[in-house]
């Protein structure tokens, strides 16, 4: 129940009863007032408007009645006499229709039953006397119409007066309610004045009263808000209410802490976060460091690929070389087969090795097709792996190179070896004619075997090269693919971790915490430099570092 009476509910509720009671009072007297005036006003037309309209028809009646005797009388006219004969009748009918139908036995206190006593007693009389008149009048007989008028004079005027005492009474009564009528009115007015006088007073009591209790708590509980919403927390509140108000003072109190707690956490998640870009930087130092070994090995890779360079050259004047001596071999020989016709046997089998020779180089030549497949395969799927398969593009290429070139080459051997075929059952014709020139055949076959041992020896330093580049290019294919993926890590968490703790030190600074007061420190981060896939002197873009002005928020 205390709790009950303290609550808001409580205090509004009582503050309207209060204003019903004395609205619903106010009414009740009014109420009450209309209906005594309306009783004195229903009792006034029954008992005094109703009574005088009744006597006084009945004195109008009987004055039209007198007014109708004397004009007969002056005139003496047949004529006038009948139409006052029949204007006594009527008024003689008015006179018992008045005094019954609106009067009667009804009287309301003594002086009303005296009057109506002498009204009934004198009303008969006057009504014989006139009877009496009328065939007077009718006979024409003046005389003996005076002589009963004169004879009824007293009861005439006995009737006048018990008339007018009748009005006269009536009249008095009817003074009588409109003085009762006005002192209940002036009853009824002092009251309502005093019930309005106490309502405007309650009233007003009850706004004062009720704006003490809901301005106040609302108006320290809006300014308390506004301190929140501003970012001002861990401000200082005392409640001593125990209604609504208190309980939301106490809400608001409660949300202040809470806030400033969530806010502490948030600042130190913030100063977290800024010290991470640290971890970051090592991470990029690490970058930097991978960077100058893939520098390194394409030194290296460069330098192996000068190397082949002049290997491949050397290769080149070899051949070229022994193209040469071929020739003249090819010529020498066809001079021993015409010379040599002994060697005919000799030449059938070197036909039967050079056909064994261009089966040899169509297989070489289908080698060198499906090669130049492969390098192709190898080209387009370098292609998909963009740059990371620039390097492998590259190999490819040569590769292709290489294989149409060998293509060619087996082609050109295949249709030489045709020729050869030819020349040699040409030769064979010619064997005998070959054996002067076969001594000059075999020193120029020994000089071409030289030869074809230095092209040998250059193809294996060739080889080897090539497998040293080979063992280059996919190292440095490791380490590019790690460092791709290295560097879009760090590009990724440093994006995200720049945006994060910039808008979370700018979204926190906007809020102040009065134990802190202006000694609430910033944090910075010193600027991360490492070096770049370019060179070990080169900086990291900024795009991928937290900027230092980042973490150099104002105070929480």
């Amino acid at each position: 129940m205390e709790t009950l009476a303290r609550s808001i509910k409580f205090k509004v509720a009582l503050a309207f009863a209060v204003c019903l009671v004395l609205i619903i009072a106010t009414g009740v007297f009014g109420l009450v007032g209309i209906s005594r005036l309306n009783a004195n006003m229903n009792a006034s037309y029954s008992g005094s408007v109703v009574p005088i309209l009744a006597l006084a028809d009945v004195r109008a009646a009987q004055l039209d009645i007198r007014l109708q005797i004397r004009r007969a009388q002056s005139l003496r006219d047949p004529a006038q006499t009948k139409a006052s004969l029949e204007r006594i009748r009527a008024g003689q009918s008015r006179i018992s229709k008045s005094w019954n139908d609106y009067y009667g036995n009804r009287a309301s206190n003594d002086d009303a039953h005296d009057i109506v006593d002498r009204v009934n007693s004198l009303l008969p009389q006057f009504k014989e006397g006139v009877d009496d008149l009328v065939p007077a009048l009718e006979a024409g007989n003046f005389e003996l119409v005076s002589s009963i008028v004169e004879k009824n004079s007293e009861i005439t005027r006995a009737l006048d007066k018990a008339l007018d005492d009748g009005l006269s009474a009536n009249a008095g009564r009817a003074k009588e309610f409109r003085n009762d009528s006005n002192a209940t009115f002036d009853v009824i007015r002092a009251i309502a004045f005093t019930l309005i006088c106490v309502g405007i007073i309650g009233a007003t009591g009850a706004m004062l009263y009720l704006s003490r209790e809901i301005t106040e708590p609302l108006r320290e509980s809006v300014n308390f808000a506004s301190k929140i919403a501003s970012g001002q927390f861990n401000n200082r509140l005392e409640v001593r209410r125990r209604d609504e108000f208190g309980k939301l003072l106490k809400s608001l109190k409660t949300m202040d802490e809470q806030l400033t707690q969530t806010g502490q956490g948030i600042r130190s998640i913030a100063e977290s976060v800024c010290l991470g870009v640290g971890e970051i930087a090592a991470g990029n130092a690490d970058l930097s460091a991978r960077n100058e070994e893939q520098a390194a090995s394409l030194e290296e890779t460069a330098s192996s690929m000068t190397e082949l360079t002049e290997t491949v050259k050397q290769n080149a004047d070899n051949a070229r070389q022994a193209n040469a001596l071929a020739n003249r071999a090819v010529g020498m020989a066809d001079a021993g087969d015409i010379a040599v016709q002994g060697m005919v046997g000799t030449i059938e089998r070197l036909s039967g090795s050079s056909t064994r020779v261009s089966e040899i180089t169509g297989v070489i030549e289908g080698i060198a097709f499906q090669t130049n497949i492969l390098a192709l395969n190898a080209a387009v799927e370098a292609a998909r792996a963009g740059e990371q398969g620039r390097g492998f593009a590259v190999v490819a290429s040569e590769v292709r190179g290489l294989a149409q070139r060998s293509a060619a080459a087996a082609k050109e051997i295949k249709e030489l070896i045709g020729t050869s075929v030819a020349m040699i059952n040409d030769g064979a014709k010619q064997a005998a004619e070959a054996g002067s020139t076969m001594n000059e055949v075999k020193q120029a076959i020994k000089q071409v075997s030289c030869i074809v041992g230095e092209i040998s020896v250059a193809s294996d330093e060739q080889s080897r090269g090539i497998e040293q580049i080979n063992q280059a290019v996919t190292q440095m294919d490791l380490m590019m693919q790690q460092n791709a993926a290295l560097v879009e890590e760090a590009a990724a968490a440093a994006r995200s971790l720049e945006e994060q703790a910039t808008n979370l030190i700018v979204s926190m600074a906007v809020f102040k915490f009065k134990e802190e007061g202006s000694s609430a420190s910033s944090v910075t981060v010193p600027t991360l430099a490492v070096g770049a896939l370019g060179g070990p002197s080169a900086v990291v873009p900024s795009a991928y570092l937290f900027k230092p002005s980042s973490c150099r928020s104002a105070a929480l």
